[in-house]
């Protein structure tokens, strides 16, 4: 079958889902086309300015002209390619869609449940002949409207587990790279009021495990709402040990004053406050002991499948989509958690509570605790083998 997918094609979470759905459906034998709307956030417009990844360099990959594509160019695209069916991501464009449906091409999307609310249910049932579910939470918040909503069991893709090493039972092999504690790439300038440390070590480093040290990694993203960062340091700051590192990676810069700030007054936390590719930044999560990783909802979670591929232990909240991507008291953590409002679509966002993540991050700090978890990685890794998420999304694909 000839499939087009409609996706960001860089530096984000819906543009790395998408490029592992190709390779699926690529692996089925399918013709797969893109067609990459440009992002419309900081993170996209970040990644713009700077180098390609060479991840996104592929075949059969057309750039749309603006994220909000005309239908003339949708038709365009599908016409050359001679498209019979598109899967979307997040993509609210009704009458475009409807219109290719209506044409002919069967039109099957999927949308994060932090923004898809009730109110969409009308008109994405006329544009979709599908919408499918990553997860659990999702198809039954879907159910409850009455929607039917296929379940994609999201897993471990080969790629996640070559970041690991090849196994995704272990961490992965990690390169000499100078001193222990500080992997922070230097800025510009010297930031005022900062550590300093930022400008002692170089791009690029990854931290190298001295005996007793235990390194808790926080995926921040762009620190959006979602991201509780402030709880987490404080919660960090909680815990006792001075093994203990805590390294904040951030894509786009957003409350840094204050991240700075608490790496200033506390010589255990990192900051990686710059976009990397890929393969670095794989590299550097894969090199930590822990994901610490709450957070006030989630669309997918991807950090949590990476988490998992590297061999890592997670503490997250005890709410989905979180918990489903941990085995409390055996691959991790999850901590309890308490309403403070709403996302967009009406889903309760939830803080963390500080004292049991504090508690949380000194158990994971205890050696012994550490690898007892990190055995029970492998059975969470087993359920979410990338063979039965192909098999799903060929029975979502058919032909």
């Amino acid at each position: 079958m000839r499939i087009g997918i409609v996706s960001k094609w860089a530096a984000s979470g819906q543009a790395v889902v998408a490029r592992q759905i190709r390779s699926a459906l690529d692996g089925l034998g399918h013709a797969t086309f893109v067609l990459a709307r440009p992002g419309s956030g900081p993170r996209a417009r970040q990644a713009a300015s700077g180098g390609p990844d060479p991840v996104w360099d592929q075949p059969g990959v057309t750039t749309a002209s603006t994220h909000e594509v005309p239908l003339a160019e949708y038709e365009d695209w599908a016409r050359a390619n001679s498209l019979e069916l598109i899967l979307f991501d997040e993509n609210y464009q009704w009458d475009e869609i409807g219109a290719l449906r209506a044409a002919g091409i069967r039109t099957v999307g999927r949308f994060v449940w932090e923004y898809f609310a009730a109110e969409h249910l009308e008109p994405a049932g006329g544009a979709y002949e599908t919408i499918y579910s990553l997860t659990r939470c999702e198809r039954d918040r879907y159910a409850a409207w009455g929607l039917a909503s296929p379940y994609i069991q999201w897993g471990l893709h080969p790629e996640l587990l070559e970041a690991a090493g090849g196994g995704g039972g272990g961490r992965a092999a990690v390169p000499p790279a100078g001193p222990d504690t500080h992997v922070i790439p230097p800025p510009p300038t010297a930031h005022p009021g900062g550590s300093g440390r930022e400008a002692e070590h170089s791009a690029g480093v990854i931290p190298e495990h001295s005996p007793g040290v235990i390194h808790f990694y926080f995926p921040g993203s762009f620190l959006g709402r979602r991201k509780p960062v402030r709880k987490v340091i404080k919660a960090f700051g909680r815990a006792g040990g001075d093994h203990l590192r805590l390294l904040i990676n951030a894509q786009v810069p957003r409350n840094d004053e204050a991240l700075r700030a608490a790496a200033a007054a506390d010589p255990r936390i990192e900051l990686m406050l710059e976009d990397e590719p890929e393969a670095t930044h794989r590299a550097r999560f894969a090199a930590c002991d822990v994901c610490l990783a709450p957070s006030r909802w989630e669309g997918l979670g991807l950090p949590l499948y990476e988490a998992t591929a590297f061999g890592m232990p997670i503490i997250t909240n005890d709410k989905p989509p979180m918990s489903e991507m941990v085995i409390d008291g055996t691959s991790g953590i999850l901590v309890p958690s308490e309403q403070n409002g709403t996302a967009r679509s009406g889903i309760p966002a939830w803080d963390p509570d500080v004292g049991a993540l504090a508690a949380a991050i000194e158990r994971l700090g205890d050696r012994g605790e550490l690898e007892r978890l990190r055995g029970g990685v492998a059975e969470l890794a087993a359920e979410r083998d990338w063979s039965r998420t192909v098999a799903d999304l060929a029975a979502l694909v058919g032909g």
